[in-house]
C-alpha cells in the first residue's frame, strides 16, 4: 500500500514493542510525521522526528475520542500500528484450566486485548480521509488462532485474541464494500522480550526470544509489503500469512 509512510499513528507507544516501532520508523523513515498514544505520554523518549504525543486510555471510550479530537478530519493517516495488548498482572495470570476461570479475569482480557481496539478503530475510521489508501496493522497473537490450537490453556487471552481476529475480519469485509483503500490486518509479532512475556521466558529458548528492535523492525518491514487483497487476514512478523 504505501511502502514509505508520511503520516504514522503509533497506539501503546510507551509498550516495549510500540516503543521500538516508533524509534524503528524514525531511523527508517526520518521525514515522517507520528503521531504517539499511550497512557503515560510522559514515559514516551525524545525521538529524531516529528512527534505528536496524546494521552488516551485503551478501556475509557471517552479517552480514544478525546485524544483522536487532535486530528484534523479526513486526516491522511498512511500507517496505524496498535501495539496493545494485555496477558497478565500482579494479580492476574494466565489460566492453565477451566477450573480458574473468573469473570474478571475473562472482561479484562476482552476490555484489553478485544474492545478497546475495536473502539480505536472506529473512531479512527471516522477521522480518516475514506479516499486515502491507509494500512492498519493491529498485534495479534498466534495463539489466538483456534485452527492452530494444540495446547489448550490461557483461555481468556486465547479467546480474547480470537475474537479480535474476527473484529478484523469484519470491519476487512465492510471496507471493502464501501469500496474504501484501507488494508486492516492482524500481526502476530512473535515471543519478545517485554513485560508481556516477562514470567514466560524462562521457557523460552534464547535464540526463540526476539529483541523489541527484532520484531518491530520485521513487523514495519511486513507493513510495507501488505496489498489491498491481504486485509482482513493475519501476519506473522516474517510476513507468512496463518489461518485464524
Amino acid at each position: 500500500m504505501t511502502p514509505t509512510p508520511h503520516n504514522v499513528l503509533v497506539a501503546g507507544a510507551s509498550g516495549g514493542i510500540g516503543q521500538a516501532f516508533c524509534q524503528q520508523l524514525a531511523e527508517q523513515f526520518p521525514d515522517s510525521h507520528l503521531i504517539r498514544l499511550a497512557r503515560n505520554t510522559a514515559a514516551l523518549p525524545p525521538l529524531e522526528i516529528t512527534t505528536q504525543d496524546l494521552r488516551f486510555d485503551l478501556t475509557d471510550e471517552a479517552s480514544i475520542m478525546t485524544a483522536l479530537q487532535a486530528l484534523p478530519d479526513k486526516a491522511e493517516l498512511d500507517w496505524v500500528f496498535i501495539a496493545t495488548g494485555w496477558l497478565h498482572d500482579d494479580t492476574r495470570q494466565p489460566e492453565k484450566t477451566w477450573r480458574t476461570l473468573e469473570a474478571d479475569h475473562l472482561l479484562h482480557s476482552y476490555m484489553l486485548n478485544t474492545v478497546g481496539p475495536a473502539l480505536l478503530v472506529k473512531h479512527l475510521l471516522a477521522k480518516l480521509n475514506p479516499k486515502h489508501p491507509t494500512t492498519i496493522g493491529i498485534l495479534s497473537a498466534r495463539v489466538g488462532s483456534i485452527s492452530d490450537n494444540r495446547l489448550g490453556g490461557w483461555h481468556s487471552y486465547r479467546a480474547s485474541k480470537a475474537a479480535l481476529n474476527m473484529l478484523i475480519k469484519n470491519i476487512a469485509i465492510e471496507l471493502q464494500r464501501m469500496k474504501r483503500p484501507t488494508v486492516i490486518v492482524g500481526l502476530q509479532p512473535g515471543t519478545t522480550d517485554t513485560a508481556l512475556s516477562a514470567p514466560f521466558k524462562r521457557n523460552v529458548p534464547p535464540d526463540h526470544l526476539q529483541t523489541p528492535a527484532f520484531t518491530a523492525s520485521h513487523l514495519l518491514k511486513v507493513m510495507q509489503q501488505l496489498r489491498p487483497e491481504d486485509s482482513g487476514e493475519l501476519f506473522d512478523f516474517l510476513g507468512i500469512r496463518f489461518a485464524p
